[in-house]
């Protein structure tokens, strides 16, 4: 999902299967931010998405990420205080009314993203037998005829990495 915003500043926001990529262009962002370019931010590094609808004073969507707030150089970075501090932040992006229904649209793509990246993944199982242990196990069951010799040597082999 990518959205485009060219009033405050000129940024995109790209949001794929791995990751938030934004993008600043121009001298607003060069003024605000202190640099141009791309920031690729994958979901697992964002621990959780603020957003705030556009009013009056604008809106903002910003990516908190797990390593805390991350601050700009440019002359937005000076004064925290602002009622706006969206040009503070390096991961939060301004827009206006126009982008409303877009951003909120990119707001819930990004927090599913962000819930699938923190799901908590099943533990794998790790093989804690003793490969002679199984062998013996299975040097039974071929003495006893269950499987055959010819089965019993073919995971023998497997087992010992022959």
């Amino acid at each position: 999902m990518k959205v485009e915003i060219k009033i405050p500043e000129h940024t995109i926001i790209d949001a794929d299967d791995t990751g938030v990529t934004i993008t600043r262009k121009g001298l607003r962002n060069l003024a605000n931010r202190g640099k141009l370019g791309a920031t690729k931010i994958p979901y697992w590094a964002i621990a959780s998405i603020s957003y705030r609808k556009s009013t009056v004073f604008g809106g903002k969507l910003e990516l908190n990420t797990v390593s805390g707030p991350q601050h700009n150089g440019g002359l937005g970075g000076l004064d925290p205080t602002t009622a706006f501090t969206a040009y503070g932040s390096a991961t939060a992006v301004p827009f206006r009314n126009g982008k409303n229904k877009e951003m909120a649209e990119l707001k819930d793509f990004i927090q599913n993203k962000i819930d699938e990246a923190h799901k908590p993944q099943p533990a794998q199982q790790i093989n804690t037998t003793n490969p002679a242990d199984e062998i013996a196990k299975l040097k039974k069951l071929a003495d006893e005829g269950t499987i055959t010799q010819e089965e019993f040597e073919a995971k023998k082999k497997q087992l010992l990495d022959l």
